[in-house]
């Protein structure tokens, strides 16, 4: 695998993860003979978030496999076909999972590329294992919503300001997507379980660094949240909030969790 140089990779500012994608370096992957390249933009061995960006070459189905902890995947570009008929996804896009919970498989075409994002390292586990099948998260949740399909509202006391809420607050975890104008100061709430900030267009500048698009921010469970401010051409953010799973499973090694952690390592 080797290690990045320490110009790579997140850098944590007060409580909170920066992570400039255009920095950190490409690499090739390969599983079960279905290839793409990837960046890991934060591998959370410190106990913080694992971050990923892949671009999956054309496939028709990607294997049904789970994670250990609940996972955001945000669509950036290209599509990804589930077998729901209802999940067919073209990007932006935003497709949610609680921990240890199958889905797939999916087919990617159309210059793929998404963010994998976890509040925690969560490993890979194939669900042709079946080990892991008897530790599935019966009561688990699959959300899913696009951009395509969501219309824009204005935040009532917020001049110019507008959203998409792709997965509703409502249903615990949430991702929603907001359009600031040049300039604007973005004040956020708390984030009780941990959130991701992804600049999606535009530029947006946060503890005095700018974020092009994809840069994020993570900004931990219960830690103060330090303002951000929308570039000269305006910010377009998603925001992806985990609820209380995303408390549950994760890496702990041991047991199923050595496998997905091993999974993960040769994939990438």
């Amino acid at each position: 695998m080797g290690v990045e140089p320490p110009s790579y990779g997140p850098q944590q500012v007060l409580d909170e993860y920066i992570v400039e994608p255009a920095a950190i370096p490409w690499r090739q992957g390969r599983i079960a003979g279905i290839t793409f390249k990837c960046q890991i933009l934060s591998r959370g061995a410190d106990g913080g978030p694992e971050a990923l960006r892949f671009r999956f070459d054309p496939c028709p189905s990607v294997f049904a496999h789970m994670h250990l902890t609940s996972q955001f995947q945000l669509l950036l570009h290209g599509r990804m076909d589930f077998p729901k008929s209802a999940m067919k996804l073209r990007g932006i896009a935003v497709h949610y999972t609680d921990h240890n919970l199958p889905y797939g498989p999916f087919a990617v075409a159309d210059d793929h590329d998404m963010l994998v994002l976890h509040p925690k390292q969560g490993g890979l586990i194939s669900m042709a294992d079946h080990d892991a099948r008897r530790q599935i998260n019966l009561r688990g949740r699959q959300l899913h919503g696009a951009a395509a399909d969501t219309e824009w509202i204005h935040l009532p006391g917020f001049e110019n300001v507008r959203s998409k809420p792709l997965i509703s607050p409502a249903s615990g975890p949430y991702a929603v997507m907001i359009e600031y104008p040049p300039r604007a100061v973005v004040k956020l709430p708390h984030a009780p379980y941990g959130r991701y900030e992804v600049v999606l267009a535009g530029s947006a500048w946060v503890s005095g660094r700018e974020l092009l698009a994809p840069g994020l921010r993570y900004v931990p469970g219960h830690k103060r949240v330090v303002s951000l401010e929308a570039g000269p051409d305006g910010a377009t953010l998603m925001l992806l909030a985990f609820d209380q799973d995303a408390r549950e499973g994760g890496l702990t090694g041991e047991g199923l969790s050595v496998a997905a952690a091993a999974a993960i390592e040769r994939a990438i």
